[in-house]
């Protein structure tokens, strides 16, 4: 019998290139509004989305107000006057109409999902990360996809992982929860009881000091240390 029922596994950065997929999307989009795509610019569009994003793990703002307000700080950043409105609305069309696995993800969701049951939990927009799931054929795979838009919560806020097991029917000790995110995957995790597991394939192998419960630099050694449990 294995230790754990559940593997609760983050999206982007975890099997799904979400890098690819907003290259391609800032690319359509910049090339719209007559902007140059240049590293100086993908900069400063990396920077306002960057702080976004933190601020929605800190609480500070909703998913619905980041799609816009990193428009709003690039589009001021860059003193064009473009409406964050519609840049947002166009993005996120182009985000969702694009869909890439990261390499050795789907053989791995293949080779987990024949001995635990598995889950999305993510961070993001809904329409953006269900469009992808569905384009790639992902869905398959899980038996539920929990999406903080959805749920009104954000990992790493303990309230998303409670509500996670209440949706799942899970308890804490019955799920592993895997992503590349040490703010948001492993963190949330650790703060409300999960072991964790730390996706790390471009990172340092991290040292003694590492809080999450394993850590893995490639899918055939998260593979490995399921089946050491």
């Amino acid at each position: 019998m294995h230790k754990y029922k559940y593997l609760l596994l983050d999206a982007d950065g975890t099997f799904l290139d979400f890098a690819r997929t907003e290259k391609l999307a800032l690319e359509k989009l910049f090339q719209h509004y007559s902007i140059e795509c240049s590293s100086d610019m993908l900069c400063l569009y990396h920077n306002a989305n960057r702080q976004c994003w933190e601020d929605l793990e800190k609480g500070l703002i909703s998913v619905s107000e980041l799609e816009t307000l990193r428009f709003e700080r690039f589009f001021s950043a860059i003193r064009r006057p473009v409406s964050a409105q519609e840049a947002s609305g166009r993005y996120i069309t182009l985000l969702a109409s694009n869909a890439f696995y990261l390499e050795g993800a789907e053989k791995f969701l293949e080779e987990a999902g024949k001995e635990y049951r598995l889950a999305v939990i993510t961070n993001g927009i809904s329409i953006v990360q269900t469009e992808r799931l569905r384009a790639l054929n992902a869905l398959r795979f899980f038996s539920h996809v929990i999406i903080s838009q959805d749920i009104g919560i954000s990992k790493p806020a303990k309230g998303f992982f409670d509500r996670t097991l209440e949706i799942i029917g899970a308890s804490a000790s019955e799920c592993l929860i895997i992503g590349d995110s040490l703010t948001s995957d492993i963190a949330g995790g650790i703060g409300s009881g999960i072991d964790t597991l730390w996706y790390h394939p471009a990172a340092a192998c991290p040292d003694s000091n590492m809080p999450a419960t394993y850590s893995a630099g490639s899918y055939d050694e998260i593979l490995s240390i399921l089946k050491s449990l």
